[in-house]
């Protein structure tokens, strides 16, 4: 018990630390959480002229999953990078700290995040006339697996770039790369097939159809919920295993 409530307490210190940098820097936050996916919805519905319910929610998926990968990638990436390279993770690295509470406290984190994130996109949608007819178990475990997964990316991105300006480009790459490379916003249709069935597995593909059946009401489908399952345990051992407390 004791043991439990020490790692618990660990967990939570390096939650605030990293929500304290949220609070003092909410700007580039809701940037990438909410104004762009915002932006990126009112622009595909406005290019793709169609106000169906298909479309509509087809968009909308697409801006949830974007929010996803910008913060639990991207925005989270930059942050583990400043960690890393100003010295703050070998700071952590003196204290008796294990690296699985690091681990569990960043997931706390981007959970934390991707709540906040989404939440305000449900909002706007709710606003703009949007229907959505949202099953809350199909949606949170779906939201959950893929957060999971790719801040899993996020952190063996983080651990191993050989420097910060390299770090910084491959976060950012694939933080809008997953969602724009994969038939998120489209149709699989529409692209090579060469490349369709690589698309069609990233986890943002599988995490846009479980939300769209989510959105509709019903339950997301099992071989996508099975699929973001295993590349999320995947992707959290890679980084808990590439996790550095020291530089070699």
């Amino acid at each position: 018990m004791v043991e439990l409530s020490r790692r618990l307490n660990e967990i939570d210190c390096i939650f605030r630390l990293h929500w304290g940098r949220v609070r003092a820097e909410a700007g580039p936050f809701v940037l990438a959480a909410v104004i762009f996916p915002t932006a990126t919805y009112i622009f595909a519905r406005a290019v793709a002229d169609q106000t169906t319910a298909v479309r509509a929610g087809r968009f909308l998926v697409g801006s949830v999953v974007l929010s996803l990968s910008l913060t639990s990638i991207s925005w989270l990436g930059y942050l583990l990078l400043e960690n890393r390279f100003t010295g703050r993770t070998k700071l952590l690295a003196t204290s008796p700290l294990a690296p699985s509470s690091y681990l569990f406290g960043i997931v706390a984190f981007a959970a934390v995040q991707t709540a906040l994130g989404i939440s305000a996109l449900l909002l706007f949608a709710g606003l703009s006339g949007v229907q959505v007819h949202l099953a809350p178990v199909p949606f949170i475990i779906t939201v959950l697996l893929a957060m999971l997964c790719l801040c899993g990316l996020s952190v063996v991105v983080a651990t191993r770039a050989r420097s910060f300006s390299e770090g910084s480009l491959l976060t950012d790459t694939l933080g809008a790369g997953l969602v724009f490379f994969a038939p998120v916003y489209y149709s699989a249709d529409i692209l090579p097939p060469i490349v369709r069935p690589l698309a069609e597995w990233l986890p943002t593909a599988c995490t846009a159809r479980a939300l769209f059946c989510a959105f509709d009401g019903r339950a997301a489908p099992l071989p996508e919920l099975l699929a973001l399952a295993a590349m999320a345990g995947t992707a959290l051992a890679l980084g808990a295993r590439s996790l550095r407390w020291t530089e070699d």
